[in-house]
């Protein structure tokens, strides 16, 4: 294996230079001699002893990624695309910085404070916790954090990234309204948080565009996969009648759309259909997927960055950041 010493004897700099750039203390490093040594690093596959490096006073470089959920949808949580899009993202660009990734299981709010304490992290990035769950776990740990859409009941007093739900949601709105369907429905799985946000932008737009959209045509179908489609079975009449779906998420519109399929139903020409994501799921369904875009990869981007500002002692000019989205019409619409 090599050796801390070897690597300074290829670059010609003295043992001291190689830990200091491993360790990111590179204020009095030349960026030439920086790149000579990330490069022998890189070639030899050097990986520091990480006791080594949490001993060394410059912190252990690792950043902890809590999943405040196991599961999603019905399945695993790093099965759904948007988790996984999120935790691949914020791997490669923090590696790209020097540091490394802990993925940390969060439903249990004990289990992240021990895991982050034991492993020294020096930052948190939290997917899938309310502002409670925030605050619980602040008051046990003192450690930089930064959320992924999380929504208060108030005004934000944490730092979070985003994505502007309920413009979406009016996007969607306003579109079915314009093709004729002014008594879609929404179907979501939850009454809270991205869902309900996305649902009040759905209704504002078909409230501006016409008539009164009741609560009634916000429609919450089971998160447990098979009573989610033994509840399509029994409000597939509704469905044919209104003529058009908006869903919270790509993966339930598109498991919809495999299930009305399977039936012999017509997409759209018996039911149009919309999602919200953009994922790869909208892309590769046929009909395609006409959907609400948002950049999950930008999301994790900006998350990476407000928490290493906040390592820095700086503190993000914004608490909240909202990621824009935009509609993106393909062919499971009729219009």
């Amino acid at each position: 294996m090599i050796r801390l010493q070897d690597i300074a004897d290829m670059a010609g700099v003295s043992r001291t230079t190689v830990s200091n750039v491993i360790n990111g203390n590179t204020k009095r490093v030349s960026q030439s001699t920086i790149d000579r040594i990330t490069a022998i690093l890189k070639e030899k596959n050097y990986v520091p002893h990480m006791g080594s490096v949490m001993l060394s006073g410059h912190g252990s470089r690792i950043i902890g990624v809590v999943l405040g959920f196991s599961f999603i949808h019905g399945m695993q949580s790093l099965q759904d695309s948007f988790v996984g899009e999120i935790t691949g993202t914020l791997q490669v660009e923090a590696e790209n910085r020097g540091y490394y990734i802990m993925l940390i299981g969060g439903e249990k709010i004990d289990n992240v404070v021990d895991m982050a304490s034991r492993w020294n992290v020096e930052g948190l990035i939290i997917i899938g916790y309310n502002e409670e769950q925030y605050h619980q776990l602040s008051r046990k740990m003192n450690k930089k954090m930064v959320l992924i859409d999380a929504y208060p009941k108030g005004e934000y007093s944490f730092q979070n990234v985003g994505v502007d739900d309920y413009s979406g949601g009016y996007q969607i709105g306003e579109y079915l309204y314009s093709c004729g369907y002014h008594r879609a429905l929404f179907i979501a799985e939850t009454e809270e948080d991205s869902d309900y946000a996305r649902w009040l932008g759905f209704k504002q737009a078909m409230e501006r565009n016409g008539g009164f959209c009741s609560r009634s045509r916000y429609v919450v179908v089971p998160q447990e996969p098979r009573r989610r489609l033994k509840k399509y079975e029994e409000l597939l009449p509704h469905f044919l009648e209104t003529k058009a779906l908006a869903f919270s998420s790509d993966y339930t519109a598109v498991e919809a759309i495999n299930y009305f399929t399977d039936r012999g139903i017509r997409i759209p020409d018996q039911i149009s259909i919309t999602g919200f994501d953009d994922n790869f799921y909208a892309q590769i369904v046929r009909p395609k997927l006409t959907t609400i875009h948002q950049d999950v990869h930008q999301k994790a981007v900006l998350a990476l960055r407000k928490l290493l500002l906040m390592a820095e002692g700086k503190e993000p000019a914004k608490k909240n950041v909202k990621s824009p989205v935009w509609l993106v019409k393909r062919d499971s619409v009729k219009e």
